[in-house]
């Protein structure tokens, strides 16, 4: 692999710039430049099955999270959705509430309407009744007193 490919691959795999990924190139070129020279091949291999290991992980822990945002987003939707829910449900009950208690406004005015009537009825009744009673008591003083 040419140095380029090797940057650009770097940054695809972590996901930033081929400038930053050039420039944590270098940085590791000049920890591990003297031991560089120093260490065997094996180790070298170590070292890149530890680095596959390390990115292996990682896009691990990405697919973890994208998964987890995803149920998150899904669990906010349905939370959404329910609590809409149950606005729409508060506001009929509401809606019913109000028709109910209007209907017993309506018929407790007709009942104070026929209770008006009843009471315009036996008040005529009462007057009436007392009309006679002090016609009957003015006659029997006009009787005590004129008559004989």
């Amino acid at each position: 692999m040419n140095r380029r490919s090797v940057i650009n691959e770097l940054a695809k795999t972590l996901q930033i710039s081929e400038t930053e990924a050039e420039q944590i190139l270098r940085a590791f070129a000049q920890v591990l430049g003297p031991i560089a020279a120093e260490v065997p091949p094996y180790f070298e291999r170590y070292f890149e099955t530890q680095i596959q290991l390390v990115l292996q992980r990682m896009e691990d822990f990405q697919h973890i999270t994208q998964q987890q945002i995803a149920n998150l987003q899904q669990r906010i939707e349905d939370f959404q959705h329910s609590t809409q829910q149950q606005i729409a449900n508060l506001q009929q009950r509401m809606e019913d509430l109000q028709r109910s208690t209007q209907q017993q406004i309506t018929n407790l005015q007709q009942r104070i309407d026929a209770l008006e009537r009843r009471l315009d009825r036996l008040e005529k009744w009462l007057f009436s009744v007392l009309v006679m009673i002090l016609s009957g008591v003015l006659a029997i003083i006009f009787k005590i007193y004129f008559g004989g």
